[in-house]
């Protein structure tokens, strides 16, 4: 028995020398690598070098080709391409139906060639001939892009002009997504895609992402995109505009429940504002770092935050100081908080600006405009406070008669400085100034109405 094992050993040892001198003289050598060059030019309609070719028979027969480079600048390379061939192809010296595996490089976008190629190449009876793939798989591709080089791994089949990717896995840095779909045209570069992962974007790291990913020949859009984020949900859709040198960047959508201070902590200015955010935001940027994305996005927002504060700016202080008791006390229970701040922005230049601010407060409420730098945290608003009651009955009786509207006095006000280093002023020469604008239309009403009586 043991005779009989050593012979089949020796059998099984011969045949795979004699496979692999058959795979050697069929598929090897340079006249086999100058022919494929050929073939794989006339089908990307690119020129096509390969370094070297050789030949595997384990784990299945194939053509190993090494240092593979596509197009005139050679920017699209790989370390190297495992064309299985399997025994029939041996035979026939035809590479039909065949597995393609994509080893160690990096493929450049857009791509510098037709991707779906001219159609097979012609049968060549002295030749090895690819006649087909039917199977395409990425083992640590890197693609380039004008956004951040990302590392691809993925298994697709291929039918004519379709690639139908069952497993793609995306990763660069600490992100990563993983993915399925189709692209249903090679030659125009159009697909979909459904996606889940992780992404870092200007430093935060959104939740459980989930999209649809359009692939376009002009860069990717995801017009279905829905991520956790600062302890609330983005709803809306992306887009990445790949023909410069510089990405454009698309993004819009709502927002649903943030948290602010987590929010504003992210842009350096900790502790400005608390409360919860809902709202709208479509703005358009450049950039492939979210630095140069804030710099350059412009675009509209509109937000409503709710039970919220300012724990660095007491609007109701300076006020009583102006108008109220001697000992400058404010009412019982006043402060920074706030039951609403909304307003429609305009972001451009890292400024984030509105013409209808409103703040709603226990002691006030504000109307006006104001502006917020992101970068710098810079404060700059003009606003009417509405008083309430409980301040207004604190007012001079000479102001509370002339500046007063239904009640409540209105007294401008000014907040600069910083988000975290304000400074509020209050005017009372205006608001006198008001008051005495008011008494001279209430005078003038009055007069009109003694004159039609006569």
């Amino acid at each position: 028995m043991r005779t009989g094992l050593i012979a089949a050993v020796g059998v099984l040892v011969l045949l795979a020398a004699g496979v692999y001198l058959l795979a050697q003289r069929a598929l090897a050598g340079d006249l086999v690598r100058s022919q494929i060059e050929q073939q794989l030019s006339s089908r990307l309609g690119q020129p096509v070098h390969i370094g070297s070719a050789s030949v595997s028979i384990l784990p299945r027969i194939s053509i190993d080709l090494h240092d593979l480079t596509v197009g005139r600048s050679s920017r699209s390379q790989l370390g190297r391409v495992r064309l299985v061939v399997g025994i029939r192809g041996l035979l026939s010296r035809q590479i039909e139906n065949a597995s393609a595996i994509l080893d160690d490089g990096r493929i450049v976008w857009p791509l510098p060639f037709g991707a779906a190629g001219r159609g097979p190449a012609e049968p060549n009876a002295s030749g090895v001939t690819i006649v087909s793939v039917r199977e395409i798989q990425f083992r640590n591709v890197t693609i380039i892009t004008s956004l951040p080089p990302v590392i691809v791994d993925l298994d697709a089949a291929l039918t004519g002009d379709r690639l139908d990717v069952t497993r793609l896995t995306a990763r660069s840095d600490a992100n990563r997504i993983d993915a399925s779909g189709a692209i249903t045209s090679l030659s125009r570069l159009e697909g979909r895609f459904r996606a889940t992962g992780n992404l870092t974007v200007a430093g935060f790291t959104p939740r459980n992402l989930a999209a649809t990913i359009a692939v376009t020949p002009t860069g990717i859009s995801m017009p279905a995109l829905t991520f956790g984020m600062f302890d609330g949900k983005f709803d809306g859709s992306l887009a990445l505009d790949l023909r410069e040198a510089v990405p454009q960047v698309q993004l819009s959508g709502s927002v649903a429940r943030l948290d602010v201070a987590a929010l504003v902590k992210n842009t350096g200015a900790a502790g400005g504002v608390t409360g919860r955010l809902v709202g709208t935001i479509s703005v358009t940027g450049s950039g492939s770092d979210g630095t140069a994305l804030m710099r350059t996005a412009h675009g509209n927002i509109r937000i409503n935050v709710v039970d919220g504060s300012l724990p660095y700016i007491n609007i109701v202080r300076p006020v009583v100081l102006a108008f109220g008791k001697p000992s400058g006390a404010a009412p019982s229970g006043s402060g920074s908080s706030f039951s609403t701040l909304s307003g429609a922005f305009t972001l451009r230049d890292s400024i984030l600006a509105s013409q209808n601010l409103t703040l709603e407060a226990r002691d006030f409420t504000a109307h006006g405009a104001g502006s917020l730098n992101i970068g710098s945290g810079a404060v700059d608003s003009r606003l009417d406070l509405v008083l309430s009651q409980e301040l207004t009955s604190q007012a001079g009786s000479d102001l509370r008669r002339y500046a007063e509207q239904n009640g409540r006095v209105i007294v401008p006000a000014t907040v600069g400085g910083t988000i975290t280093h304000p400074s509020v002023f209050v005017d009372p020469a205006a608001a006198a100034k008001r008051a005495a604008e008011n008494e001279l239309k209430r005078k003038a009403s009055s007069l009109l109405k003694g004159i039609i009586k006569r």
